[in-house]
């Protein structure tokens, strides 16, 4: 009971701060709409060509990616802000255990990254893109579980890195790839094997894919496979990030 009440508090401290965060919130709904309607747009008119369905629409699962792995990534600055202000210390010497404080921090970050994700599905009539209750409790299934592993990848780093200057370059050097060689912002076919190696060996792939098993779109993979790829990677970096973390 007093783990579980541990993971409440500290899950609600990182929603009340993401709350207040109105900036971040505008930007979290300005960068998913630039991206469809500025670049998704542009390389539409261009002539890029989607399986089966509209570029825009095809690219809307690769837009959703991408604001899930942007949120859960950030949730790594909660952690470097927590040690330079101390609060990281208090919560250290509670009598509690370090794996409570991890699922705190990544049930926090998980679950700011899915209403971010949910937000996001109001462009879905701007792209034609139809969703029904079905696909978006599927949706928010897949946000969860990816959100889940990303969070606890951010964690990793802002406990690699110890900076705030570290941790900001080192986030877009892997938001970047794990976002664009993910199949979302454009077709696997006819790109190079290199190109297609590192596709398919990106975890976020699985998750793209699984969100178009969501809208009813054209896939690459089975639906077994994508989730059985997502609870892998989810384990491996939560595994990780609590080895890391009884370190602190």
């Amino acid at each position: 009971m007093i783990d579980l009440q541990a993971v409440w508090a500290l899950t609600w401290r990182d929603l009340r701060r993401a709350s207040r965060d109105r900036r971040r919130a505008a930007a979290e709904i300005v960068r998913p709409a630039m991206f469809l309607l500025l670049l998704g747009q542009g390389l539409k008119a261009s002539g890029a060509q989607a399986p089966g369905i509209d570029y825009q629409q095809f690219m809307f699962a690769g837009v959703l990616a991408l604001t899930i792995t942007f949120a859960a990534l950030v949730q790594g600055v909660t952690i470097l802000w927590d040690r330079e202000f101390g609060f990281l210390k208090e919560v250290l010497v509670a009598p509690i255990s370090r794996a409570t404080i991890v699922v705190g921090k990544i049930v926090a970050g998980a679950t700011v990254s899915v209403a971010y994700g949910a937000l996001t599905l109001v462009f879905a009539p701007v792209v034609s893109v139809r969703l029904t209750v079905g696909s978006v409790v599927s949706l928010l299934a897949v946000f969860m579980l990816l959100a889940m592993a990303i969070t606890a990848l951010g964690m990793i780093l802002a406990m690699i890195m110890k900076t705030l200057e570290g941790f900001s370059v080192v986030f877009s050097f892997v938001n970047l790839p794990l976002t664009f060689l993910s199949g979302g912002m454009f077709p696997m076919d006819g790109v190079p094997t290199w190109m297609t190696r590192l596709i398919h060996a990106n975890p976020v792939t699985y998750g793209v894919d699984l969100m178009r098993h969501a809208l009813g779109q054209p896939t690459s993979f089975d639906a077994v496979t994508d989730v059985a790829v997502g609870v892998a990677f989810a384990g491996v970096m939560i595994t990780l990030v609590m080895v890391l973390f009884r370190r602190e």
